[in-house]
This record gives C-alpha cells, structure tokens and sequence, in this order.
C-alpha cells in the first residue's frame, strides 16, 4: 500500500462548515504524477461518481444509495405516496434512518441538506479513520472536496435568482389559464 505523506501536507484542512480550498480538477491536477497510475484512477472513479469495485470506494457508494432509498422511502410517505416503486425493502441502517427522519424533519430545505452534508461528512471520518497518508485518505479528502463544492452552490444569490425563474413561470402558467 503506498503512503502520500507529500501530497497529503501540501493540501489544505478541510473542515465542513468551511469553504472548498479549491476544485475537484484542481485536486486531480494536484494528484497527478504522485499518486500511482492505478490509485490516479480510483480517485478519478471517486470524483466521478462511477461505480468501482475498490472497497472504501464500494462501502461509500453502499452508504450514499441506502440515504438515497431513506430520502425516497420517507419522502414518499410523508407526501402519501403509497406506490410500490418509491418504498424501499432493502436493509436499514438505523443511523441513516434517524438523520434522514431528523433532516426531513427540518422546515428549512438548506439546512435539511446542511445536516445530510455534515452526516456524510461524519460518516467519510469514520470510514477513514487512522488513513492519513494514504489512498482511502486521499479519496476521503476528494469527497469531501466534493461536499464542500456542492455547499457552496447554496447561495442566497442563486436562490433567489431561482426562486423568481420558478414564480415568474407560475405566474405564466396561471394567466394562460
């Protein structure tokens, strides 16, 4: 197993109420031609979304589905939504359960999304405890990367450059009525 001890002191804390130091592209630019061909490529999987068979990789990808399922499961029963395809029969993870049920359970839309963040935050902790210098380190550094790029799409700005797109279409749509 190689160790990144030089790579990983160059990079910058991250910490979850923080911003992203830079981007995923900056992040595989930083990697490149320090990481071993083969880790290059599982790191490239892990900013990609794309199924892999390594196994931090695996238990990750098991993770984000199972909070997916909660988030369709509880949603679609909180709607009344009794159809078959939205309720999941897979295992549980009593943990996701309770802080998808807590995060739903939220009034705020963004401050749901801040808890699920912070909850995946906590949970990539876990899963590369006492992995510093290494891969699973690296790649728990690259979703993290990630969680902060997606936070910081939450602005007040696009929000409410959005929330005008979608009134000013209903307002359309009810004087075509």
């Amino acid at each position: 197993m190689a160790s990144y001890y030089y790579l990983v002191a160059t990079l910058p804390m991250l910490h979850h109420d923080g911003t992203a130091p830079f981007g995923c592209d900056e992040f595989l630019e930083k990697c490149k031609g320090k990481v071993s061909d083969s880790d290059f490529v599982i790191i490239s999987q892990a900013l990609a979304n794309a199924q892999s068979t390594y196994p931090f990789l695996k238990k990750w990808q098991a993770f984000t589905f199972m909070v997916k399922q909660e988030l369709t499961d509880q949603r679609s029963r909180k709607l009344s939504m009794a159809s078959v395809k939205y309720q999941y029969e897979g295992s549980r993870e009593p943990k996701i359960s309770e802080a998808v049920r807590q995060a739903l359970g939220n009034d705020n839309p963004l401050a749901a999304e801040l808890d699920l963040i912070l909850f995946s935050w906590k949970y990539l902790d876990d899963l590369a405890v006492l992995h510093t210098f290494d891969l699973e380190g690296l790649l728990a550094y690259a979703i993290k990367l990630q969680l902060l790029e997606r936070k910081g799409l939450f602005t007040r700005e696009d929000g409410n450059a959005e929330f005008k797109r979608l009134f000013s279409n209903l307002q359309s749509e009810i004087k075509n009525i």
